[in-house]
């Protein structure tokens, strides 16, 4: 094992660094504060969820090729890449108007998915291993700071005008800071050096069969989905209820609190527990909340419910990071990219059938919309552990 000062402490936190600063302007901006942006610019429901799905589906490509793109040109250089296409997206978001404000949306996602995987298993790969589940809960609390910080900047700066762009590209190229502090990695992060060709292929063939791995694609299939229906529909939601566009703002705030507060525990639970129990607690706690956000409640309740959701929907991500980063099959890269992959996938459907379920009936469908997709992810969960949550 390693000692404390044989790690590369400045990479990991210039890493950390990059992924908090730029997560405001690909995650907070983008994902967050555009959908509200959007509903003031007249989109209804269905609109809304074409472009929260446009944000996630233009990740796939950007999730699907990063691996090859860092072992052909670095890990730094698709890090680049992925900030400079969020900074082309909010560009055309800014200057055009309906449908092409899609093609926005699918860079903005294009951009966000290379950054996330060039740079999360670089940064987990020359981290103490000992201790992964908390560092992937501490890098998660830190991007968690994104829709906190961003409806907040946006609620200041105000809504109706361009400003939300100025604040996205600001915090965008802030990242290019730490970036440059960064060491290169000694050796190609997105290889198993331990194990050769053959093996690889072998293990890769294995992971299906591997419990950790299983639970990390039920969390991401049924968790990209509940995140991005909020994430992409709240406004909508909302504004339904009678709330201002200044109370969303704050709402969605709260809601990037939960998850910042949540991150590091979850992951301190599935080090000392396990991912299964971890993952089932966020679950039901999301099924409760949503259920209660569809009764007649006072604005302080409201509240109290949305910072909870944000913390237990936040937490899906993080899980399904964990176990792409610890289990005991397969190249991390390879694992981050396949349950990254499904969670966009999931995500990319999410919005897209709330949108509609929305339109038809009323907004708060969007919450009975997310408390059966977290009884399913629950009830499989339980089913696929058998009772053994450890690994």
């Amino acid at each position: 094992m390693r000692k404390p000062s044989e790690f590369d402490w400045r990479t990991i936190v210039a890493l950390n660094s990059v992924s908090t600063l730029a997560q405001v302007g690909q995650f907070g901006i983008a994902f967050v504060v555009l959908p509200v942006w959007l509903v003031e610019q007249g989109l209804d429901a269905t609109q809304l969820g074409m472009f929260a799905a446009s944000l996630w589906l233009g990740q796939l490509p950007g999730l699907g090729f990063a691996p090859w793109l860092c072992k052909r040109f670095g890990d730094k250089q698709v890090i680049l890449a992925g900030l400079f296409s969020t900074l082309l997206a909010l560009l055309c978001t800014a200057l055009v108007g309906w449908p092409f404000w899609l093609i926005g949306g699918g860079l903005a996602g294009f951009g966000l998915g290379l950054r996330w995987i060039a740079l999360e298993p670089w940064l987990y790969l020359i981290a103490p291993a000992h201790a992964r589940g908390r560092l992937v809960g501490f890098h998660e609390t830190l991007i968690a700071l994104a829709p906190i910080i961003a409806p907040v900047l946006a609620a200041y700066a105000g809504i109706h005008g361009k400003a939300v762009f100025w604040i996205g590209a600001g915090f965008t190229l802030s990242a290019l800071v730490p970036l440059s502090f960064a060491k290169v990695a000694p050796i190609n992060t997105h290889q198993n050096s331990v194990q050769t060709s053959g093996e690889h292929k072998l293990s890769f063939l294995r992971q299906p069969r591997d419990r950790l791995f299983k639970q990390g694609v039920i969390i991401a299939l049924l968790g990209g989905m509940t995140e991005a229906a909020v994430s992409g529909l709240f406004a909508v939601y909302a504004q339904e209820r009678g709330y201002t566009v200044n109370q969303i703002t704050d709402l969605l705030a709260l809601f990037g609190l939960g998850g910042l507060l949540l991150q590091y525990p979850v992951g301190w639970l599935t080090d000392h527990s396990s991912l299964g129990t971890a993952a089932i607690s966020c679950a039901i706690g999301t099924l409760l909340v949503a259920v209660t956000m569809t009764l007649p409640i006072t604005y302080l309740t409201m509240q109290i419910t949305v910072f909870l959701l944000g913390g237990c929907i936040t937490a899906f991500l993080t899980l399904a990071l964990i176990a792409s980063t610890t289990t005991a099959f397969g190249d991390m890269a390879q694992n981050v990219s396949v349950l990254s992959m499904l969670y966009t996938v999931s995500a990319v459907a999410g919005p897209l059938m709330a949108g509609v379920i929305m339109k038809a009936t009323q907004g708060d469908a969007l919450m009975w919309f997310i408390a059966m997709a977290a009884l399913i992810m629950a009830a499989a969960l339980a089913i696929s552990g058998s009772g053994k949550w450890r690994r």
